[in-house]
């Protein structure tokens, strides 16, 4: 079995690239060592700056809802929590990873998905990208430090409006709320993330790293603040997926009707 992610480093830029195209990049407990051992690497004195992707159609799509549902049906609390804990050491990992964090979102990036490409200093995207919030609709809470980073992107009335509807978001309308910096035609995005990549790999390191964490603490962040938020939203989504509307909410995704919520 191929690793669910592949890491490598070029002119002094890494890239880790979500590698299930089969299942749109779906996030699963085999990523852990993949996650953990890239950014372990990206951190090295050699490298500039971190670009998130994913292979195939699809940047992510979030939590594999398959897996999740079975686990949920045995009550497999432990991997489940094990899968949110990752997601949360990962948001911490990148906001706090003193190089800039590039994602480069082509097609959808919903649920966790979306949470990963707003862990990124700056995102990439197509004109075919889609984000959501999409959480709600099988009745869960954002994870992966989702409701953190879009609380620091967008003003708390869209945020509200974002995880408590689960809309989908247009790449322009993500644009025109701040949430994507640039969008690139899709016969263009492979030109434009290598001149950003060659641009950071040309930039000051120092300053850049300086930047970064001036840009956490002018919202009122550190490292430990940080990472107090991301322990509150898993607990939550912890608490969220002990609720039978998690279970009515899955049901009702495989099986194409409406959710009876209570």
């Amino acid at each position: 079995m191929s690793s669910p992610i592949r890491f490598e480093i070029r002119d002094r830029i890494a890239t880790l690239t979500l590698d299930r195209p089969d299942k749109l990049n779906a996030l699963v407990p085999e990523m852990k060592d993949g996650f953990e051992e890239a950014l372990a690497k990206a951190a090295e004195p050699g490298v500039k700056a971190l670009f998130l992707r994913g292979a195939g159609r699809a940047f992510c799509a979030g939590g594999d809802l398959g897996w999740i549902s079975a686990a949920l049906a045995e009550e497999r609390w432990a991997e489940l929590e094990s899968l949110l804990d990752l997601g949360a050491a990962v948001a911490h990992g990148l906001a706090t990873l003193p190089k800039p964090v590039v994602a480069v979102v082509h097609g959808p990036a919903a649920g966790a998905g979306m949470s990963l490409a707003l862990c990124a200093d700056l995102r990439i995207a197509t004109p075919e990208a889609a984000f959501g919030m999409a959480f709600v609709k099988i009745g869960l809470h954002p994870d992966w430090g989702g409701s953190v980073m879009l609380s620091r992107l967008v003003n708390p009335a869209v945020a509200a409006e974002l995880m408590m509807t689960g809309d989908t978001l247009d790449a322009a309308r993500a644009q025109a709320l701040g949430l994507v910096n640039r969008l690139v035609p899709a016969d263009q995005l492979e030109a434009a993330v290598e001149a950003l990549a060659h641009r950071l790999a040309a930039g000051p390191a120092e300053t850049l790293a300086r930047i970064k964490a001036t840009l956490l603490r002018n919202q009122g962040l550190d490292a430990e603040t940080l990472r107090a938020r991301l322990q509150a939203e898993g607990a939550q989504m912890k608490a969220a997926m002990r609720h039978p509307n998690a279970k009515e909410g899955l049901a009702a995704f495989f099986e194409k009707r409406a959710p009876r919520f209570t």
